[in-house]
């Protein structure tokens, strides 16, 4: 399969993330979490852009390869959305991934009343500097699959200054951590 390069700011090349990408490009032990969220989805759309919902997890699991995600790291990227956006509980997720799979949905999902508390950039600068390293890791390729994603201005600025306080405040990151940060920024 030709892979298809985008020139971002920066002069940092990446591949598409719109390409086709099928169940088979991904290990074994993750097609079962590749089906079950894409029947969980199955109706749902990506807002602004009308692609099938399913195109975004599949898009951010891709990235997690990419980065040397883990088995866990891939399942969730898979599911990362199943608890906010369905009616998906923990325990399916823990059953078709695994325990670590649904603990890292779980720390993704975001708290809507602690949103409207603190503010959705506040609650967000505070969840990136908190969030597991493992969970990070999916968190920032969501974060790059949503910046190609044509996002509103403000949530483009927010998603750069949080990549850029990633970068500046986290001392436990690892170059894949990085990476995907600076590709956050450089969006």
């Amino acid at each position: 399969m030709p892979h298809v390069k985008i020139l971002l700011r920066c002069d940092i090349m990446y591949e598409a993330l719109f390409q086709r990408i099928k169940s088979t490009d991904f290990p074994l032990k993750c097609r079962g979490m590749y089906y079950f969220a894409k029947g969980r989805h199955a109706h749902q759309e990506r807002k602004g852009s009308g692609f099938p919902y399913f195109v975004h997890p599949r898009g951010v699991a891709y990235i997690v390869m990419e980065h040397n995600g883990t088995i866990d790291q891939i399942n969730a990227a898979f599911a990362h959305d199943l608890l906010e956006d369905t009616e998906t509980s923990f325990l399916e997720i823990a059953t078709i991934g695994s325990i670590r799979c649904a603990e890292m949905c779980a720390e993704l999902r975001n708290n809507k009343f602690t949103i409207a508390e603190i503010g959705k950039e506040k609650y967000l600068e505070d969840k990136l500097m908190k969030m597991d390293s493992d969970t990070l890791l999916v968190k920032l390729a969501d974060m790059l699959y949503n910046s190609y994603d044509n996002p509103k201005e403000q949530a483009a600025l927010r998603m750069m200054s949080n990549a850029r306080n990633v970068i500046m405040k986290r001392l436990d990151l690892t170059e894949d951590h990085r990476q995907l940060a600076k590709l956050v920024f450089c969006s």
